[in-house]
């Protein structure tokens, strides 16, 4: 017993280096962004900066006193009814302790994450034999597929290593607070079902709904994938036993009850508010299915392995296999169900396909270390870690190419979408300091987007066009800010969009900005608009107000 203990403890000390080590290396590229910043903000986000924003606007939101959010990113009418949790807690702490918001969203992306790798080694001590435990957190923590392969055609049409961020545990940890805390979430509620079934304790089941709560308010979708993971495990253990736990469903039962009302409550939002549901429904469909399959291929193989040794030696009836193996089939294919069903005439309101693979890496990650013990478990000692440390380390070449492509695109101040940057000029953040400090949150800006995109979060005002999937109709009104600062069209136009809008301030480019938008810029300054004043003007931007608009035009 005492040697068993020990071996335990070595084990956790490993674990715990292994998980320290690997969070705090993902602050190591941040701190690359800042030291290249040469007096330019930058504000600590390397990928899919619009998306942050959207998050960063929650917690503006969130700092001022609210409760229930608002989508700053349009002018549109909307009920204030929705809210997250997670980022209600990191805006209502920067509220009280004044400490800086990113740094906060910082902290809370690698205190979570050292949380989260906890819980699934934890989880992995439970499901898998003890030699398979930490290869399979290895393979957690820095493993991806064969996009490196494709890099020089990277894009969504390449393996989903190249690209789709919560597909995978490490890009999570580095890149995304909100995909930290999902799968934390996710991990939290298998990991205490599977202790209430195992343990036969109530607790364990209770406290599993409480994690299901507050994931359907954090990341609604997210739920899905666990429902489905837990109840085919539970069907095919049925089918396979040949009985029915009675004890077991009710235990499910109970979580998903708990569970319930914030998947309700989204729902019933999705049913009243136009602009929820606007975001809600913009597609983002499963790619093809060899996209995935190149994108975990290593992993995928190992998997097969321990598949066929545990078949062959006849443990594919072992509960942990089985529900890892449930886990990951539900966690690829459930992004596909809604095309099946849409082939034979049923529409599933699923429209965030590809978005439902989140957590699939997991069971992934724990069959791949468990076929990867079995291939080596017979070699000697120091030959079996050299083999095992060879393998894992095969499994991690995309993830260093997208650590050396984020370097480039702050190098070249580029951000992946194509339509920011990854630094802003000092004045123009002087412009968005100005609208945070002599403006009201429901004083609408008109912007370009790339540039409106910081406002909700940083100044706390609306824009009318802000965010591909957040903005309504986000194509039409990017065309039409764009022919609104393009000098050769007429005030007529102008004033039209300003009336439909909704808006009190407008924030124009001077000329030597024309560069970033391939068309002339009118000088506002130079070529007033009447019915508007200028208010803020630096060397890059000027910041109008609307005093009046001709009768005809009045919103």
């Amino acid at each position: 017993m005492t040697v068993q203990l020990t071996t335990e403890r070595i084990a956790d000390r490993k674990a715990w280096t292994l998980i320290l080590t690997v969070v705090l290396f993902t602050l190591l590229p941040y701190l690359f962004g800042a030291w290249l910043a040469l007096g330019r903000k930058y504000f600590w986000i390397n990928h899919n900066i619009d998306d942050n924003c959207v998050y960063l606007a929650w917690i503006k939101q969130a700092q001022e006193g609210h409760f229930f959010f608002e989508n700053r990113f349009t002018t549109d009418p909307q009920p204030r009814l929705s809210t997250n949790l997670f980022f209600w807690a990191i805006g209502t702490i920067a509220r009280y302790t004044h400490l800086p918001v990113l740094l906060l969203f910082h902290l809370a992306r690698m205190a979570l994450g050292v949380v989260w790798l906890w819980m699934l080694w934890l989880f992995y001590k439970r499901l898998l034999p003890e030699g398979a435990r930490l290869p399979a957190l290895w393979l957690a923590c820095v493993s991806a597929g064969l996009g490196w392969l494709f890099w020089r055609n990277a894009g969504i049409n390449a393996p989903i290593d190249v690209w789709q961020v919560e597909a995978f545990t490490f890009l999570s940890l580095y890149l995304n607070p909100l995909f930290v805390v999902g799968t934390l979430l996710m991990t939290a509620c298998l990991y205490d079902l599977w202790r209430a079934v195992q343990d036969g304790e109530w607790r364990y089941a209770v406290r599993a709904g409480i994690w299901a709560l507050l994931l359907g308010n954090i990341h609604s979708y997210d739920v899905v994938q666990v429902a489905g993971a837990w109840l085919v495990f539970l069907l095919v253990t049925a089918i396979m036993e040949r009985r029915f736990d009675r004890r077991r469903w009710l235990m499910t039962l109970t979580a998903g009850l708990i569970g319930l009302p914030t998947v309700v409550y989204q729902y019933w939002l999705y049913r009243i508010d136009p602009i929820f549901r606007h975001r809600a429904d913009v597609p983002t469909s499963a790619p093809p299915l060899w996209h995935v399959l190149a994108g975990y291929a290593p992993l995928l193989l190992l998997a097969m392995v321990a598949v066929f040794i545990l078949w062959r030696e006849r443990r594919h009836r072992e509960e942990p296999f089985l529900f890892l193996l449930c886990w990951a089939m539900v966690g690829i294919g459930l992004q596909y169900l809604p095309r099946i069903f849409g082939a034979i005439g049923i529409h599933l309101p699923m429209n965030f396909e590809r978005k439902m693979v989140m957590g699939a890496h997991l069971p992934l990650c724990a069959l791949a270390g468990w076929g990867l013990w079995l291939l080596v478990r017979h070699l000697p000692a120091r030959r079996a870690v050299l083999v095992t440390a060879l393998v894992i380390a095969l499994t991690t070449p995309s993830n260093v190419r997208w650590l050396i492509r984020d370097g480039h695109n702050l190098i070249r101040n580029m951000a992946n979408t194509g339509m920011h940057r990854a630094y802003m000029e000092p004045e123009e953040w002087e412009a968005i300091q100005w609208l945070a400090q002599n403006t009201r949150p429901e004083e609408a800006v008109l912007t370009f987007p790339s540039f409106g995109v910081f406002i909700p979060p940083f100044a706390g005002n609306r824009v009318y066009a802000g965010h591909w999937g957040e903005t309504p109709q986000f194509a039409e009104r990017l065309r039409e800010t764009l022919r609104f600062l393009d000098a050769r069209r007429s005030d007529a136009e102008r004033y039209d969009l300003i009336g439909r809008a909704r808006v009190a301030y407008i924030a124009a480019f001077t000329p030597e900005m024309q560069g970033l938008f391939g068309v002339p810029l009118r000088d506002f300054v130079r070529q007033p608009l009447p019915g508007t004043e200028v208010v803020f003007q630096n060397r890059l931007v000027v910041i109008l107000k609307v005093v009046s608009l001709p009768q005809a035009v009045s919103p």
